[in-house]
Protein backbone atom coordinates (compact mmCIF):
# COMPACT_ATOMS: atom_id res chain seq x y z
CA UNK A 1 0.00 0.00 0.00
CA UNK A 2 1.27 3.49 -1.18
CA UNK A 3 2.30 5.55 2.54
CA UNK A 4 1.30 9.07 0.31
CA UNK A 5 -1.89 10.08 1.67
CA UNK A 6 -3.83 13.81 2.26
CA UNK A 7 -4.76 15.19 5.81
CA UNK A 8 -8.26 15.97 6.17
CA UNK A 9 -10.85 17.04 9.13
CA UNK A 10 -12.20 13.46 8.48
CA UNK A 11 -11.10 10.18 6.89
CA UNK A 12 -13.09 7.72 4.55
CA UNK A 13 -12.27 4.22 3.54
CA UNK A 14 -13.88 3.04 0.20
CA UNK A 15 -13.86 -0.69 -0.50
CA UNK A 16 -14.73 -1.11 -4.43
CA UNK A 17 -14.77 -4.18 -6.93
CA UNK A 18 -15.58 -1.86 -9.46
CA UNK A 19 -12.82 0.14 -11.48
CA UNK A 20 -11.82 3.49 -10.88
CA UNK A 21 -11.81 4.98 -14.31
CA UNK A 22 -8.73 7.41 -13.95
CA UNK A 23 -6.98 4.39 -12.59
CA UNK A 24 -8.12 1.82 -15.08
CA UNK A 25 -7.71 3.11 -18.45
CA UNK A 26 -10.57 3.06 -20.88
CA UNK A 27 -12.91 0.55 -18.63
CA UNK A 28 -14.00 2.23 -15.21
CA UNK A 29 -16.65 4.09 -13.19
CA UNK A 30 -17.07 7.74 -13.83
CA UNK A 31 -19.78 8.00 -10.49
CA UNK A 32 -16.70 6.96 -8.11
CA UNK A 33 -13.83 9.13 -10.02
CA UNK A 34 -16.24 12.14 -9.22
CA UNK A 35 -16.90 11.25 -5.57
CA UNK A 36 -13.58 10.61 -5.16
CA UNK A 37 -12.45 13.91 -6.50
CA UNK A 38 -15.45 15.80 -4.18
CA UNK A 39 -14.39 13.92 -1.06
CA UNK A 40 -10.88 14.83 -1.30
CA UNK A 41 -11.72 18.39 -2.57
CA UNK A 42 -13.77 18.64 0.65
CA UNK A 43 -10.64 17.86 2.95
CA UNK A 44 -11.35 14.36 3.73
CA UNK A 45 -8.65 11.70 3.78
CA UNK A 46 -9.59 8.78 1.51
CA UNK A 47 -8.44 5.52 1.49
CA UNK A 48 -9.15 2.99 -1.09
CA UNK A 49 -9.42 -1.06 -1.16
CA UNK A 50 -10.17 -2.53 -4.45
CA UNK A 51 -10.26 -5.47 -6.09
CA UNK A 52 -8.33 -5.30 -9.14
CA UNK A 53 -5.01 -4.14 -9.54
CA UNK A 54 -5.15 -0.45 -10.62
CA UNK A 55 -2.86 1.18 -13.25
CA UNK A 56 -1.26 4.11 -11.65
CA UNK A 57 -2.13 6.80 -14.59
CA UNK A 58 -0.41 10.31 -14.42
CA UNK A 59 -3.34 12.59 -12.66
CA UNK A 60 -4.51 14.17 -9.26
CA UNK A 61 -6.36 11.30 -8.10
CA UNK A 62 -3.59 8.75 -8.36
CA UNK A 63 -0.89 11.22 -6.81
CA UNK A 64 -3.23 11.66 -3.56
CA UNK A 65 -5.46 8.52 -3.37
CA UNK A 66 -3.51 5.65 -1.06
CA UNK A 67 -4.85 2.46 -3.05
CA UNK A 68 -4.38 -1.14 -1.18
CA UNK A 69 -5.39 -4.33 -3.92
CA UNK A 70 -5.76 -7.62 -4.18
CA UNK A 71 -6.85 -10.20 -7.42
CA UNK A 72 -7.54 -13.66 -7.78
CA UNK A 73 -7.59 -13.81 -11.47
CA UNK A 74 -8.20 -17.59 -11.40
CA UNK A 75 -11.58 -17.67 -9.92
CA UNK A 76 -12.20 -14.75 -11.96
CA UNK A 77 -12.27 -16.67 -14.97
CA UNK A 78 -13.74 -18.98 -13.98
CA UNK A 79 -16.76 -17.12 -13.18
CA UNK A 80 -17.49 -16.91 -17.18
CA UNK A 81 -17.95 -20.73 -17.11
CA UNK A 82 -21.72 -21.46 -16.80
CA UNK A 83 -21.28 -25.12 -15.54
CA UNK A 84 -19.41 -23.79 -12.69
CA UNK A 85 -19.82 -19.99 -12.69
CA UNK A 86 -22.31 -19.93 -9.59
CA UNK A 87 -19.91 -21.87 -7.77
CA UNK A 88 -16.63 -20.18 -8.88
CA UNK A 89 -19.07 -16.45 -7.59
CA UNK A 90 -19.14 -17.77 -4.58
CA UNK A 91 -16.12 -18.67 -3.47
CA UNK A 92 -14.81 -15.67 -5.18
CA UNK A 93 -16.88 -14.00 -2.87
CA UNK A 94 -15.61 -15.07 0.61
CA UNK A 95 -12.45 -14.49 -0.46
CA UNK A 96 -13.12 -10.83 -1.50
CA UNK A 97 -14.86 -10.26 1.89
CA UNK A 98 -11.72 -11.90 3.73
CA UNK A 99 -9.40 -9.97 1.71
CA UNK A 100 -11.54 -6.81 2.10
CA UNK A 101 -11.39 -7.17 5.71
CA UNK A 102 -7.56 -7.76 5.90
CA UNK A 103 -7.15 -4.89 4.01
CA UNK A 104 -9.25 -2.76 5.64
CA UNK A 105 -8.11 -3.61 9.22
CA UNK A 106 -4.28 -2.85 8.10
CA UNK A 107 -5.79 0.46 7.16
CA UNK A 108 -7.47 0.83 10.86
CA UNK A 109 -4.40 0.10 12.40
CA UNK A 110 -2.30 2.87 11.25
CA UNK A 111 -4.73 5.39 10.37
CA UNK A 112 -8.38 6.89 12.06
CA UNK A 113 -11.38 6.38 10.13
CA UNK A 114 -14.54 7.88 10.39
CA UNK A 115 -16.35 6.09 7.66
CA UNK A 116 -17.09 2.87 6.06
CA UNK A 117 -18.27 3.80 2.32
CA UNK A 118 -18.57 0.67 -0.21
CA UNK A 119 -19.55 0.35 -3.52
CA UNK A 120 -21.79 -1.83 -4.76
CA UNK A 121 -22.51 -5.21 -3.65
CA UNK A 122 -19.11 -7.00 -3.32
CA UNK A 123 -17.46 -5.42 -0.66
CA UNK A 124 -20.73 -4.52 1.21
CA UNK A 125 -20.59 -7.42 3.73
CA UNK A 126 -17.03 -6.59 5.00
CA UNK A 127 -17.96 -2.57 5.24
CA UNK A 128 -20.51 -3.84 7.20
CA UNK A 129 -18.33 -6.25 9.54
CA UNK A 130 -15.79 -3.89 9.70
CA UNK A 131 -18.09 -0.57 10.63
CA UNK A 132 -19.55 -3.42 13.55
CA UNK A 133 -16.18 -3.87 14.92
CA UNK A 134 -15.03 -0.21 14.76
CA UNK A 135 -18.38 1.53 15.99
CA UNK A 136 -18.11 3.62 13.27
CA UNK A 137 -20.85 4.22 10.33
CA UNK A 138 -21.43 2.42 7.11
CA UNK A 139 -22.48 3.72 3.85
CA UNK A 140 -23.54 1.29 0.85
CA UNK A 141 -23.41 3.01 -2.48
CA UNK A 142 -25.17 1.21 -5.00
CA UNK A 143 -25.15 1.96 -8.75
CA UNK A 144 -28.86 0.88 -9.45
CA UNK A 145 -29.87 -2.51 -9.63
CA UNK A 146 -30.58 -5.30 -12.32
CA UNK A 147 -32.91 -6.98 -9.61
CA UNK A 148 -36.40 -5.94 -10.42
CA UNK A 149 -36.74 -7.10 -14.02
CA UNK A 150 -35.70 -10.76 -11.76
CA UNK A 151 -38.37 -10.39 -9.36
CA UNK A 152 -41.15 -12.30 -10.94
CA UNK A 153 -38.78 -15.03 -11.28
CA UNK A 154 -39.66 -17.59 -7.99
CA UNK A 155 -36.04 -18.39 -6.85
CA UNK A 156 -34.89 -15.07 -7.52
CA UNK A 157 -33.43 -14.38 -3.98
CA UNK A 158 -31.92 -17.59 -4.55
CA UNK A 159 -29.90 -17.53 -7.93
CA UNK A 160 -28.98 -13.49 -6.93
CA UNK A 161 -28.56 -14.20 -2.96
CA UNK A 162 -25.64 -11.88 -2.74
CA UNK A 163 -27.30 -8.94 -3.84
CA UNK A 164 -30.13 -9.53 -1.54
CA UNK A 165 -28.14 -10.20 1.11
CA UNK A 166 -26.25 -6.92 0.71
CA UNK A 167 -29.19 -4.98 0.32
CA UNK A 168 -30.89 -6.22 3.59
CA UNK A 169 -27.74 -5.44 5.31
CA UNK A 170 -28.95 -2.46 7.83
CA UNK A 171 -26.30 -0.09 6.64
CA UNK A 172 -26.57 3.54 8.04
CA UNK A 173 -27.09 5.11 4.84
CA UNK A 174 -27.88 3.49 1.74
CA UNK A 175 -27.04 5.47 -1.65
CA UNK A 176 -29.40 3.58 -4.44
CA UNK A 177 -28.51 5.77 -7.66
CA UNK A 178 -32.33 6.83 -9.38
CA UNK A 179 -31.04 5.57 -12.99
CA UNK A 180 -34.53 4.21 -13.82
CA UNK A 181 -32.94 0.18 -12.53
CA UNK A 182 -36.62 0.94 -9.84
CA UNK A 183 -33.89 0.13 -6.88
CA UNK A 184 -36.19 1.52 -4.82
CA UNK A 185 -38.81 -0.76 -4.91
CA UNK A 186 -36.10 -3.58 -4.87
CA UNK A 187 -35.11 -2.18 -1.06
CA UNK A 188 -38.81 -2.07 -0.52
CA UNK A 189 -39.64 -5.77 -1.43
CA UNK A 190 -36.57 -6.79 0.38
CA UNK A 191 -38.12 -4.85 3.54
CA UNK A 192 -35.08 -2.33 3.49
CA UNK A 193 -35.81 0.57 6.26
CA UNK A 194 -36.43 3.13 3.98
CA UNK A 195 -35.58 6.06 6.17
CA UNK A 196 -31.98 5.31 5.40
CA UNK A 197 -32.36 5.48 2.23
CA UNK A 198 -31.13 7.87 -0.33
CA UNK A 199 -32.86 7.29 -3.86
CA UNK A 200 -30.80 9.92 -5.72
CA UNK A 201 -30.22 10.55 -9.06
CA UNK A 202 -26.36 10.93 -10.28
CA UNK A 203 -25.00 14.58 -10.68
CA UNK A 204 -24.29 15.89 -14.07
CA UNK A 205 -21.19 17.85 -15.48
CA UNK A 206 -23.48 21.55 -16.42
CA UNK A 207 -19.70 23.18 -17.30
CA UNK A 208 -18.57 20.33 -19.60
CA UNK A 209 -21.80 21.13 -21.43
CA UNK A 210 -22.68 24.46 -21.06
CA UNK A 211 -20.96 25.40 -24.64
CA UNK A 212 -21.04 23.22 -27.28
CA UNK A 213 -19.47 23.57 -30.70
CA UNK A 214 -21.91 24.07 -33.76
CA UNK A 215 -22.89 20.64 -35.35
CA UNK A 216 -20.66 21.94 -38.44
CA UNK A 217 -17.61 22.17 -36.37
CA UNK A 218 -17.93 18.97 -34.61
CA UNK A 219 -18.07 17.12 -37.53
CA UNK A 220 -15.06 18.66 -38.99
CA UNK A 221 -13.46 18.21 -36.09
CA UNK A 222 -14.21 14.68 -36.02
CA UNK A 223 -14.06 14.01 -39.42
CA UNK A 224 -17.53 13.38 -39.93
CA UNK A 225 -18.23 13.95 -43.88
CA UNK A 226 -22.07 12.20 -43.91
CA UNK A 227 -25.25 14.42 -43.67
CA UNK A 228 -27.20 12.25 -40.94
CA UNK A 229 -25.31 10.96 -38.24
CA UNK A 230 -27.07 8.76 -35.62
CA UNK A 231 -25.04 8.37 -32.47
CA UNK A 232 -25.00 5.76 -29.09
CA UNK A 233 -22.66 6.21 -26.54
CA UNK A 234 -22.36 3.20 -24.23
CA UNK A 235 -19.84 0.79 -22.85
CA UNK A 236 -20.52 -2.83 -25.83
CA UNK A 237 -22.13 -5.07 -23.03
CA UNK A 238 -24.93 -7.07 -24.19
CA UNK A 239 -27.73 -5.90 -22.09
CA UNK A 240 -27.03 -2.36 -23.57
CA UNK A 241 -27.96 -4.09 -26.87
CA UNK A 242 -26.21 -1.44 -29.37
CA UNK A 243 -27.52 -4.24 -31.98
CA UNK A 244 -30.45 -2.58 -31.75
CA UNK A 245 -29.47 0.46 -33.76
CA UNK A 246 -27.34 -1.43 -35.97
CA UNK A 247 -30.02 -3.59 -37.05
CA UNK A 248 -31.86 -0.43 -38.02
CA UNK A 249 -29.57 1.01 -40.14
CA UNK A 250 -30.03 -0.85 -43.22
CA UNK A 251 -34.06 0.21 -43.31
CA UNK A 252 -32.92 4.11 -42.99
CA UNK A 253 -30.13 3.97 -45.75
CA UNK A 254 -32.72 2.85 -48.15
CA UNK A 255 -33.95 6.89 -47.98
CA UNK A 256 -30.97 8.17 -46.03
CA UNK A 257 -27.78 6.24 -47.60
CA UNK A 258 -25.72 9.29 -46.83
CA UNK A 259 -26.23 8.31 -43.15
CA UNK A 260 -23.55 6.87 -40.61
CA UNK A 261 -23.75 5.17 -37.12
CA UNK A 262 -21.19 6.65 -34.60
CA UNK A 263 -20.91 4.03 -32.17
CA UNK A 264 -18.68 5.36 -29.36
CA UNK A 265 -17.74 3.35 -26.42
CA UNK A 266 -16.00 -0.54 -26.28
CA UNK A 267 -16.32 -4.11 -24.08
CA UNK A 268 -16.41 -7.73 -24.54
CA UNK A 269 -19.53 -7.23 -27.48
CA UNK A 270 -17.00 -4.98 -29.96
CA UNK A 271 -17.00 -7.66 -32.24
CA UNK A 272 -19.78 -9.37 -32.46
CA UNK A 273 -21.16 -6.09 -32.86
CA UNK A 274 -18.91 -5.17 -35.59
CA UNK A 275 -19.58 -8.88 -37.38
CA UNK A 276 -23.55 -7.82 -37.54
CA UNK A 277 -22.75 -5.03 -39.15
CA UNK A 278 -20.72 -6.91 -42.01
CA UNK A 279 -23.74 -9.28 -41.88
CA UNK A 280 -26.25 -6.48 -42.63
CA UNK A 281 -23.76 -4.75 -45.47
CA UNK A 282 -24.14 -1.50 -43.09
CA UNK A 283 -20.30 -1.52 -42.14
CA UNK A 284 -19.09 1.35 -44.24
CA UNK A 285 -21.67 2.91 -42.80
CA UNK A 286 -20.76 2.44 -38.86
CA UNK A 287 -18.09 3.99 -37.04
CA UNK A 288 -16.87 2.01 -34.16
CA UNK A 289 -14.98 4.67 -32.42
CA UNK A 290 -14.00 3.11 -29.14
CA UNK A 291 -13.42 4.86 -25.80
CA UNK A 292 -12.98 8.07 -25.31
CA UNK A 293 -12.19 10.92 -22.71
CA UNK A 294 -15.24 12.13 -21.08
CA UNK A 295 -14.42 15.77 -22.35
CA UNK A 296 -14.81 14.23 -26.04
CA UNK A 297 -18.40 13.19 -25.43
CA UNK A 298 -19.76 16.23 -25.90
CA UNK A 299 -18.30 17.03 -29.27
CA UNK A 300 -20.14 13.67 -30.37
CA UNK A 301 -23.46 14.88 -29.39
CA UNK A 302 -22.95 18.01 -30.60
CA UNK A 303 -22.34 16.41 -33.97
CA UNK A 304 -25.56 13.96 -33.66
CA UNK A 305 -28.90 14.17 -35.62
CA UNK A 306 -30.32 12.08 -33.27
CA UNK A 307 -29.40 9.84 -30.22
CA UNK A 308 -30.30 6.72 -29.45
CA UNK A 309 -30.59 4.54 -26.70
CA UNK A 310 -32.16 0.55 -26.54
CA UNK A 311 -31.01 -0.97 -22.93
CA UNK A 312 -32.95 -3.83 -21.59
CA UNK A 313 -33.14 -2.85 -17.74
CA UNK A 314 -33.54 1.16 -18.21
CA UNK A 315 -32.19 3.72 -20.53
CA UNK A 316 -31.70 6.60 -17.42
CA UNK A 317 -28.15 6.10 -17.63
CA UNK A 318 -25.23 9.35 -18.17
CA UNK A 319 -25.39 8.87 -21.45
CA UNK A 320 -29.14 9.81 -22.08
CA UNK A 321 -28.61 12.43 -19.52
CA UNK A 322 -26.16 14.13 -21.57
CA UNK A 323 -27.74 13.72 -24.22
CA UNK A 324 -30.59 15.84 -23.19
CA UNK A 325 -28.27 18.22 -21.71
CA UNK A 326 -26.64 18.71 -25.27
CA UNK A 327 -30.59 19.47 -26.39
CA UNK A 328 -30.09 16.33 -28.49
CA UNK A 329 -33.17 14.55 -30.73
CA UNK A 330 -33.44 11.25 -28.69
CA UNK A 331 -35.09 7.59 -29.33
CA UNK A 332 -35.13 5.58 -26.55
CA UNK A 333 -37.06 2.60 -24.78
CA UNK A 334 -40.00 2.38 -22.28
CA UNK A 335 -38.81 0.43 -19.70
CA UNK A 336 -37.63 0.95 -16.12
CA UNK A 337 -38.58 4.55 -15.02
CA UNK A 338 -37.38 5.89 -18.63
CA UNK A 339 -40.91 7.89 -19.17
CA UNK A 340 -40.07 9.83 -16.03
CA UNK A 341 -37.54 11.60 -18.17
CA UNK A 342 -38.35 11.22 -21.64
CA UNK A 343 -42.29 11.69 -22.61
CA UNK A 344 -43.39 10.63 -26.16
CA UNK A 345 -43.26 13.21 -28.94
CA UNK A 346 -42.52 16.02 -26.32
CA UNK A 347 -38.91 15.81 -25.29
CA UNK A 348 -37.89 12.80 -26.99
CA UNK A 349 -39.44 9.37 -28.87
CA UNK A 350 -40.39 7.06 -26.34
CA UNK A 351 -40.93 3.48 -27.89
CA UNK A 352 -42.40 0.53 -26.33
CA UNK A 353 -40.71 -2.81 -27.21
CA UNK A 354 -43.64 -3.75 -29.96
CA UNK A 355 -42.54 -0.62 -31.79
CA UNK A 356 -38.97 -1.90 -32.11
CA UNK A 357 -39.55 -3.23 -35.73
CA UNK A 358 -40.70 0.26 -36.66
CA UNK A 359 -37.43 2.00 -35.79
CA UNK A 360 -35.97 2.43 -39.15
CA UNK A 361 -39.50 4.34 -39.73
CA UNK A 362 -39.22 6.52 -36.30
CA UNK A 363 -35.47 7.93 -37.74
CA UNK A 364 -36.75 8.31 -40.84
CA UNK A 365 -39.28 10.51 -40.09
CA UNK A 366 -37.09 12.72 -37.70
CA UNK A 367 -34.81 12.91 -40.02
CA UNK A 368 -36.66 14.46 -43.14
CA UNK A 369 -38.68 16.75 -39.89
CA UNK A 370 -35.83 19.10 -38.98
CA UNK A 371 -38.77 21.53 -36.96
CA UNK A 372 -39.42 18.15 -35.08
CA UNK A 373 -36.31 17.43 -34.26
CA UNK A 374 -35.06 20.69 -32.88
CA UNK A 375 -38.15 21.03 -30.63
CA UNK A 376 -37.62 17.39 -29.04
CA UNK A 377 -33.78 18.54 -28.75
CA UNK A 378 -34.85 21.89 -27.27
CA UNK A 379 -37.29 20.65 -24.89
CA UNK A 380 -35.14 17.69 -23.56
CA UNK A 381 -32.84 20.49 -22.71
CA UNK A 382 -35.18 22.15 -20.78
CA UNK A 383 -36.50 19.35 -18.96
CA UNK A 384 -32.72 18.99 -17.76
CA UNK A 385 -31.80 22.42 -16.88
CA UNK A 386 -35.36 21.85 -14.74
CA UNK A 387 -34.40 18.64 -13.20
CA UNK A 388 -31.27 17.59 -12.94
CA UNK A 389 -28.31 18.33 -10.41
CA UNK A 390 -24.78 19.19 -10.66
CA UNK A 391 -22.42 17.11 -9.01
CA UNK A 392 -21.32 19.93 -6.90
CA UNK A 393 -24.85 19.77 -5.54
CA UNK A 394 -25.38 16.54 -5.45
CA UNK A 395 -22.02 15.78 -3.43
CA UNK A 396 -22.51 18.92 -1.43
CA UNK A 397 -25.69 17.44 -0.44
CA UNK A 398 -24.29 13.63 0.21
CA UNK A 399 -21.31 15.23 1.82
CA UNK A 400 -23.58 17.07 4.52
CA UNK A 401 -25.97 14.09 5.32
CA UNK A 402 -22.60 12.12 5.96
CA UNK A 403 -21.18 14.57 8.49
CA UNK A 404 -24.34 14.59 9.80
CA UNK A 405 -24.17 10.59 10.50
CA UNK A 406 -20.73 10.48 12.02
CA UNK A 407 -21.51 13.48 14.27
CA UNK A 408 -24.37 11.33 15.45
CA UNK A 409 -22.40 8.13 16.00
CA UNK A 410 -19.46 10.37 18.06
CA UNK A 411 -22.37 11.79 20.11
CA UNK A 412 -23.84 8.51 21.04
CA UNK A 413 -20.95 7.15 21.60
CA UNK A 414 -19.67 9.95 24.27
CA UNK A 415 -22.78 10.88 25.52
CA UNK A 416 -22.76 14.56 24.65
CA UNK A 417 -20.21 16.48 22.69
CA UNK A 418 -18.21 15.01 20.08
CA UNK A 419 -14.78 14.22 20.56
CA UNK A 420 -11.23 13.29 17.76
Amino acid sequence: MSDIHTHGTKSVLMMSTLAIQPLAPVRGTPVITYTLHSYLKAGWTVYFVASFKPTLMDNELAKRLPISWFAVPLLRKLVKYRKIGFFARAVWWAIAQLLFFINGLRIFHKHKVDLIYTWDVGAAPAGWMLAKLFGIPWVARYLGTFLFDQMKNVAWKVRFWQQVLAYKLPADMVIMTDDGTQGDKVLRTLGVNMERVRFWMNGVDWETFSSLPTQTEARRQLGIGSRHVLLTVSRLVSWKRVDRAISALPGVLQDYPDSVLMVVGDGPERRQLEQLAESLGVRDHIRFVGAVPHREIPAYLAAADVFLSFYDLSNVGNPLLEAMMAGKCIVTLNNGNTSRFIRNRENGILLEYEDLPRLPEVIKELLANDDLRNRLGTNARKFAEENFWSWEKRIETEIAEVNQLIEQYKKRRYGGGAKD
